[in-house]
């Protein structure tokens, strides 16, 4: 028996109908849509991630030398003891890589720092200017120091990323157990924004390192000055309270306070600090006997930082040497080849 033609229209017709009731629904369709798009930004996310890999051969070296901090404090995290990075740049390449050594007490260093020491001892906080970002440990301010004057012994106690609150933390819990003669407080441009956060999970991604980066170039940038946001009256405020912190710190173990800083804008933030510190903020230099007692005092080293030439953004070798000898001129009253107060003794000859 044979299709007749309206026979054969019917069955298009029905198969046209059945194929229309066999289309996805719109609740359907729309996850679809969404699960694509969210498939086409994780492929974006991670080809970005492996560009950030390429263009960043460095970060990676961020991650291996921190460890998080448990809760607390405001900092996020600390330097990792006992380790070692060859730290190679983070956005542009060194010419020679820089061994990043952390010792046991969690300090850059390649020895052990005892209890108490014959030497003058001084320490410096800060962040990744008082590490030494592109620095090796030998050509850092705290070892030309030292060079300088072999009666002196200087602690780097500078820590990448710390802002003032995180560094006010820092020296609270150490400042105690250092027996220190004297202490440094290497103030950065960016110690007055907040303070950086830290996930484990995070950190081990170049992207993220990378657009934080950006994101803090962005705030030292003169785009940033232009618009007021880098000094405004609430961040010069905020790093006021984070420097009144410190000086009672340092009165606490009386011991001398030298705020030194890059930029003299942040001098904004000292006729904002209590009364009684800022009018202490003068030349600690003293040319009588040594006695430790608390004072503070502040020092510029704007000009030297500026004139040199940088590596990776931070101090190069010349910005160290000047550094290290505006220091020593500084804390020993101007005497040249003298990191040490006038008339100080070690405690054995005492």
């Amino acid at each position: 028996m044979g299709i007749t033609v309206h026979d054969a229209r019917y069955r298009i017709q029905s198969g046209m109908k059945d194929s229309n009731l066999k289309k996805p629904s719109r609740p359907r369709r729309r996850a679809l849509g969404a699960t694509t798009a969210i498939i086409s930004v994780m492929i974006t996310l991670l080809a970005l991630e492996v560009v950030a890999r390429i263009l960043m051969p460095g970060a990676r070296d961020l991650e291996k030398i921190v460890t998080q901090n448990s809760g607390g404090d405001s900092r996020a995290y600390s330097l990792k003891p006992g380790a070692r990075v060859e730290f190679r740049g983070l956005v542009k390449r060194l010419d020679k890589p820089v061994v990043w050594q952390i010792n046991a007490q969690g300090i850059r260093s390649d020895r052990p720092v005892p209890p108490k020491s014959n030497k003058f001892r001084i320490a410096t906080f800060g962040d990744s200017e008082t590490f030494g970002w592109s620095m090796p440990l030998a050509l850092t301010f705290q070892r030309r120091m030292e060079q300088i004057d072999e009666n002196v012994e200087v602690i780097n106690l500078g820590i990448p990323g710390y802002n003032a609150e995180n560094i006010a933390d820092h020296m609270a819990e150490m400042l105690a157990d250092l027996d220190a003669d004297y202490v440094i407080y290497l103030a950065h441009k960016n110690d007055i924004h907040p303070p950086l956060t830290y996930s484990p999970i995070l950190a081990k991604s170049y992207l993220l390192i990378g657009l934080r980066y950006a994101y803090f170039s962005l705030q030292l940038s003169k785009f940033s000055k232009q618009t007021g946001h880098r000094y405004s009256p609430e961040s010069l405020k905020y790093f006021a309270n984070q420097v009144d912190r410190m000086i009672e710190i340092s009165r606490a173990e009386n011991v001398p306070l030298l705020v030194s800083y890059l930029s003299k804008r942040i001098s904004k933030a000292f006729p904002l600090l209590k009364e009684h510190d800022f009018q202490t903020l003068k030349k600690t230099g003293d040319t009588g006997p040594y006695k430790r007692s608390f004072r503070v005092g502040a020092l510029s080293i704007e000009h030297g930082w500026k004139k040199f030439p940088r590596i990776g953004g931070h101090m190069g070798q010349a910005g160290h040497q000047e550094t290290a000898e505006k220091f020593c001129l500084e804390i020993s009253a101007g005497r040249k080849h003298s990191c040490i107060p006038p008339y100080w003794r070690p405690a054995r000859d005492q």
